[in-house]
């Protein structure tokens, strides 16, 4: 179960949890420390900027590809003669295809506002985890945020600066829920050697081949076939 994000945070094109911004197109996430312009960077850089991503990246998108070439214009600001110019379309096609996408917008906040009428608003403080494609995805594994928060508080420590286990639950959902938080510990586009990765995680467990392993297994963290090579892949 996916959280249902508000038309702002999906046009910001990141979420922000207890501790870091999460991008919606490749998951990297950004310490909260390293400010808001981090992921907006990261958006520019990586993704061609939020609102290009939003027309031609985002999840569930059921644009064809001629509609997400007419909004990429559209977002431009070029007059629809300009529009009609660059994609071989008449000034007229042009102009019906805004009144259509205008029409269309019409008809979703209809339908947001009856799903609304009947079910209710979703609790904001209520959002849940996003997980590795590995992870189960039955209703047992659902996460949200608050019990994140809990997991973390009850089962970690950062009293000496460092980020540590108490001890390791035997729940997989709460195994799964501290893994989101270990795996904060690396960074993206970097890889690790074997002795770097348990060196790391040794700080944080004494058992750290356990979580080693856990990492791959639940597909936080990928490995070449000799193990020898690391990377985070979530």
């Amino acid at each position: 179960m996916q959280p249902q994000l508000d038309i702002e945070t999906l046009i910001a094109g990141y979420t922000q949890t207890p501790t870091s911004f999460k991008c919606h197109y490749c998951q990297q996430t950004f310490p909260l420390s390293a400010g808001v312009t981090a992921i907006q960077d990261h958006l520019t850089e990586v993704h061609g900027g939020a609102q290009q991503a939003l027309i031609t990246q985002a999840a569930n998108n059921k644009l064809t590809g001629r509609q997400q070439e007419l909004l990429t214009a559209f977002a431009s600001g070029a007059s629809d003669k300009v529009v009609a110019d660059a994609l071989e379309l008449s000034p007229s096609t042009v102009r019906h295809q805004k009144f259509t996408f205008r029409e269309k917008a019409k008809q979703a906040a209809l339908y947001l506002a009856q799903y609304e009428a009947v079910f209710g608003r979703d609790d904001p403080t209520n959002t849940y985890l996003t997980l590795p494609s590995k992870v189960s995805r039955d209703d047992r594994m659902v996460i949200t945020e608050a019990e994140y928060q809990r997991y973390v508080n009850q089962y970690a420590t950062t009293a000496t600066g460092q980020f540590r286990l108490k001890l390791l639950p035997k729940g997989q959902k709460k195994l799964v829920g501290l893994m989101h938080r270990i795996i904060e510990e690396f960074e993206f586009n970097r890889h690790y050697t074997h002795q770097e990765i348990d060196q790391k995680l040794q700080a944080i467990y004494p058992d750290f081949s356990l979580l080693r392993r856990e990492l791959v297994d639940y597909g936080f963290l990928d490995r070449t076939n000799d193990g020898r090579d690391y990377w985070r892949i979530f």
